[in-house]
């Protein structure tokens, strides 16, 4: 008889106690190391999103600067701004759009440089805001987050967020202009169907603006709407290169008119374009560059600023370090170079093949900057601002292109590869941050307390003083020819200095009448050092070559005045016409 408590079918087997194995539905699959990572910085966004925009915050008062930039151009936004507002000089030299914006508040405040340098704070706090706009959700977030908090705590960007200098002014327009832009490719279709242009020309209207004000900002940013316009041929969408270049124009012809008619002024692009077509700015007699230099110029830049400003923006090597270029003067291509122009092709290629049309324009819009900035841009101006504003961007899309190569089939090796590398960036940005914080806590403290010239070096602090001393002992008609004007003029409580670039003649006749005809009779001779970090012994000799053939020639109409300084001393001479 049946045992009625045993249900029917295949009688149990001697494995009735042991676990059964697990069973899949056929869709299941095991989540990749890519996936685990994604998930992991999802579900912790909030918390990493607050974290990132308090370090970026803190690091920025921790590694702001209260003085002014030997460079120049720091004090030479300002001393634009100044003209606009009380000589109506229209700041047209290196785009006009930042001391325009200056002028706005030193109308009322003044040269007030505090103020002045915590507005590049709050253009770089709004710039990360619309960073995390613009791209979150556009890629994986473990390539986002990271690449997010070295562009909140790099120590390079924020040295800038308290200069003033326009590059966290236009960092804080190019990611406005990528936020605006991406919600405009959200609303086009596929296919070049974007409707007429009755239908269309609204929604263009907010990225030509920003296109227009990059472009107002830095006069190189013209040679993205080359990548915008590559972008919509690899894209197929053809009628909008016509809308992207006419949108630009709506604000474009208006400027250009207003910068002829109503301040006289020359075409924004002039006046720095015939300093970039020489071969040395400080000496036109050498003449214009051919056409085999500006190919040489493209090679060297590359090097200088690939193999060397990336990673000491990135933290990879050291400040003001120094390479040696002499292959290029031989002819022999720098194998760095060639590697550069595979990873560009093969970044382009990959961004193409994943369909991800948010990185493919910003790696073209970077990359056609970049490229004729290389092909423009004097050698001997190499400085790592040139390319800073853009390294975020080239982390994003290198990072990205890796990731599109590995999310399918690659093995977990690799994938674990490409995430440590990441990771990798991050630490040395943090580190080199880190590093510079402790230098510039006490600097910032006697600068804050009143020490004005704490921070630079003794050549540097005569300088300034010489300034100084000329503002407050000088009778109101002197007109004092200076290497560094614009600071001078910061320092010297805002009296106009004469400002001299370059020897303009070694004939003693010939510097006399120049002189006199810009009504100079004062001459500021410093010890500025070639080497700004060391003492070598070697200065900038400009001010000494203008002074030296009237002295040989005509000792009696030079007088000394004063001096600043018991070693790199800076002295005062007059000239007696």
């Amino acid at each position: 008889m049946a045992n009625p408590n045993r249900p029917k079918g295949k009688p149990p087997g001697n494995n009735r106690n042991k676990q059964q194995p697990p069973v899949y539905k056929k869709d299941s699959q095991p989540r990749s190391f890519f996936e685990n990572l994604n998930s992991w910085f999802d579900a912790r966004s909030s918390g990493i999103t607050i974290f990132i925009f308090v370090c970026g915050a803190l690091f920025s008062v921790l590694l702001f600067q209260a003085r002014m930039d030997i460079g120049g151009d720091d004090s030479t936004y300002l001393q634009r701004a100044y003209d606009f507002i009380h000589k109506g000089i229209f700041p047209i030299f290196q785009g006009p759009l930042y001391p325009l914006v200056l002028s706005i508040f030193v109308a009322p405040f003044g040269i007030n440089i505090i103020l002045l340098k915590c507005l590049s704070l709050i253009f770089n706090i709004i710039g990360l805001y619309f960073f995390y706009k613009a791209f979150k959700g556009r890629i994986p977030s473990f390539i986002f987050y990271p690449v997010f908090f070295i562009a909140a705590i790099n120590s390079y960007i924020l040295n800038f967020a308290s200069l003033t200098y326009n590059e966290s002014f236009f960092m804080c327009l190019q990611y406005i202009f990528f936020f605006y832009f991406f919600k405009l490719l959200d609303e086009l279709k596929e296919s070049d169907t974007s409707g007429s242009l009755k239908e269309s020309y609204r929604k263009w209207l907010m990225p030509g603006l920003l296109i227009f004000a990059l472009i107002l900002t830095r006069n190189i940013a013209v040679t993205c709407l080359g990548g915008i316009v590559l972008f919509f041929v690899i894209c197929k969408q053809y009628k909008n290169i016509f809308y992207a270049i006419g949108a630009f124009l709506v604000y474009e012809i208006p400027m250009t008119l207003i910068e002829k008619f109503a301040f006289h002024s020359d075409s924004q692009w002039g006046s720095q374009g015939n300093i970039l077509l020489l071969k040395d700015p400080y000496d036109a007699a050498k003449g214009k560059e051919t056409l085999s230099g500006f190919f040489t110029r493209f090679f060297q830049n590359c090097d200088i600023y690939v193999s060397k400003r990336f990673f000491e923006i990135t933290g990879f090597r050291s400040e003001n370090s120094i390479k040696d270029y002499k292959a290029f003067e031989s002819g022999n291509l720098n194998m760095f170079v060639i590697f550069l122009f595979v990873l560009c092709g093969f970044v382009l290629y990959r961004l193409i093949k994943s369909k991800n049309k948010f990185m493919l324009v910003s790696f073209l819009y970077t990359i056609s900057i970049l490229a004729s900035s290389f092909i423009v841009l004097q050698t001997r101006w190499d400085q790592p601002r040139l390319i800073m504003v853009y390294v975020p961007i080239l982390l994003m899309t290198i990072f990205y292109s890796l990731y599109d190569v590995l999310q399918k089939k690659g093995p977990w090796g690799l994938q674990f590869l490409l995430f440590a590398t990441i990771i990798v960036f991050t630490i040395t940005s943090a580190v080199a941050t880190l590093g510079k914080v402790g230098k510039n806590l006490p600097l910032l403290s006697k600068n804050l307390h009143g020490d004005i010239y704490a921070g630079y070096t003794p050549d540097w602090v005569n300088y300034l003083k010489m300034s100084r001393w000329c503002a407050d002992s000088l009778p109101k008609d002197a007109y004092v020819a200076a290497r560094k004007a614009p600071m001078s003029f910061i320092y010297g409580k805002g009296m106009e200095f004469f400002p001299v670039y370059k020897v303009y003649s070694y004939n003693a006749d010939s510097l006399l009448d120049y002189f006199k005809a810009n009504k100079v009779n004062y001459i500021m001779v410093p010890s500025l050092r070639m080497n700004p970090d060391k003492n070598t012994g070697d200065v900038i000799t400009t001010m000494e070559y203008m002074i030296a053939p009237i002295y040989k020639k005509y000792p009696q109409k030079v007088k000394f005045v004063h001096r600043e300084g018991t070693d790199e001393v800076t002295d005062l001479y007059q000239i007696v016409y």
